[in-house]
């Protein structure tokens, strides 16, 4: 934590208008750490020699002896990470250890891909998507070119070996390189998938990927109790006449969609048109069910009309056809266990019930409940030798007080004194909260008082005694919190016959 703490250097925000992406660079090495989620991944060179650090908001420069590394902020959802060679390596591989990889699965993008930016790069999706983390994608590491000092230029290729990202630069070009040599990958942090064709079977040229009347789904797992309420959000990426379609759930069965989880799915509008541009589209619907904290759930689209949408290669997708016009499939409809390998553009997110707890001074704890006002009257009226039990309002009182007398044989008993107890008080009490509330009163002989907040009101009388109002009113006028710092004590001169 310490070595943290003095690396951070520069910090700086990206996706800004998606989930943001803190980039946080060292502040005497080139490393760089992304942290959109809990856990963060950090990329550090392995170069072991100082570094003399400049520059200003948009570039920084870690000048070295045989590296140099810059950084340079292309815009609001990527960034440029750049390693100069100043003379010929003794390897044509650049490694760079990556701290948090435990927590990320690392997607290679197939090489058939045309732009050759994107072929053979890497997208960065968390091992887990939790509800709420949006689609999971940390980051898109691009393939990066290699450019010398005379503007020769070549791709590199990038592969991931266990927690370590290497950049492998071609020897035949390196060898005829005139130095220093520039290699440029970039890193981007928009969420969205970086595709939006894929080639069919048996096809060379890549179509728009869409679906219609099927159900695409991918894997989220739930942290909270799912219940009630959802928000999804869904990406589109072209248009169709009618295009749209419903959010829906469906429940893990061994690795594969099974019971369908939703209802009130709303229709999503995915069309793109001159008012509708090409991006996010939400739409409610409701968990039909408690979907437990801890499980898998499978999210997608019922399209009820064509939907393109944006994806990376990487993670499973069942998409398979519904041919029921009627409505929503109960049981998802696998005719098969073959997937796609599609990460969609698409999460939902839920607000989750909250428990409040009050706690009050002198250790009373209290559930919260819904405010109420209310006005209430009470008249007791308790005579020798009886009990009372009065139903008035929100406050129940039990007074039980016992009296010991010493006589004159020297011998201790117990005797029991009636005493007669007249109130009448009226008040207004406005109550937030229903507790339990305990207090004690001591009179010259032991008086225990218990306050229950509640529907019910017990007097017991074991000795005659005058209780004053303001006593019954100190009760009555506290509105939440009951402070009573010491005890209460009256004179009693007892003169009755003992039977």
């Amino acid at each position: 934590m310490n070595n943290e703490k003095r690396e951070q250097g520069v910090l700086f925000r990206q996706s800004l208008n998606d989930f943001p992406c803190m980039v946080e660079l060292g502040k005497y090495s080139p490393s760089f750490g992304l942290h959109r989620y809990r856990q963060g991944l950090r990329f550090v060179p392995t170069d072991d020699e100082g570094f003399v650090v400049r520059g200003d908001k948009q570039r920084l420069v870690y000048k070295g002896r045989r590296r140099s590394h810059q950084f340079t902020i292309c815009g609001d959802t990527s960034f440029e990470y750049d390693c100069f060679l100043e003379r010929e390596p003794q390897s044509n591989v650049i490694s760079l250890r990556m701290e948090g990889a435990e927590h990320y699965d690392f997607y290679r993008q197939p090489d058939f891909l045309q732009n050759p930016l994107l072929a053979g790069s890497y997208v960065v999706y968390k091992k887990e998507t939790h509800v709420g983390e949006g689609t999971g994608k940390l980051c898109h590491i691009h393939r990066p070119e290699i450019i010398d000092s005379r503007g020769h230029r070549c791709w590199g290729d990038l592969s991931v070996i266990g927690d370590e990202l290497r950049i492998i630069i071609p020897e035949d070009w390196l060898s005829e390189a005139t130095y220093p040599v520039i290699v440029d990958p970039v890193i981007g942090t928009s969420t969205v998938g970086s595709q939006y064709k894929w080639a069919e079977d048996g096809e060379d040229i890549p179509i728009p990927l869409f679906f219609e009347i099927s159900v695409p789904v991918n894997r989220f797992l739930a942290t909270q109790t799912i219940k009630g309420l959802c928000t999804a959000y869904i990406y589109t990426n072209q248009d169709d006449y009618d295009g749209g379609g419903r959010p829906v759930l469906y429940s893990d069965n061994g690795g594969l969609p099974y019971e369908r989880k939703s209802s009130q799915e709303a229709f999503v509008d995915l069309r793109v048109t001159g008012n509708k541009p090409v991006g996010w589209r939400s739409g409610t619907f409701m968990s039909n069910a408690a979907i437990p904290s801890g499980s898998n759930i499978w999210f997608g689209v019922f399209t009820e009309y064509m939907w393109f949408p944006r994806f990376d290669y990487g993670a499973k997708c069942y998409a398979d056809y519904w041919d029921d016009y009627d409505g929503i499939p109960g049981i998802y409809p696998i005719y098969d266990e073959d997937y796609f390998d599609f990460k969609l553009s698409m999460y939902f997110d839920y607000s989750a019930s909250q428990n409040y707890v009050c706690t009050l001074t002198q250790g009373v704890d209290l559930t919260d409940s819904t405010k109420t006002t209310g006005i209430f009257k009470r008249i007791i009226q308790v005579h020798s030798g009886c009990t009372a039990f009065i139903n008035k309002g929100l406050i129940t009182l039990r007074r039980i007080i016992s009296d010991i007398v010493e006589i004159n044989d020297t011998k201790k008993q117990i005797f029991i004194f009636l005493r007669t107890l007249y109130e009448k008080s009226t008040s207004e009490t406005k109550s937030k909260q229903m507790g339990m509330y305990y207090r004690k009163t001591y009179d010259p002989v032991v008086a225990g008082t218990k306050v229950n907040r509640g529907l019910l009101i017990s007097v017991v009388i074991k000795t005659t005694s005058f209780v004053r109002d303001y006593i019954i009113n100190r009760i009555l006028r506290n509105k939440g919190e009951l402070y009573l710092k010491s005890a209460i004590n009256k004179e009693i001169n007892i003169d009755s016959k003992m039977y």
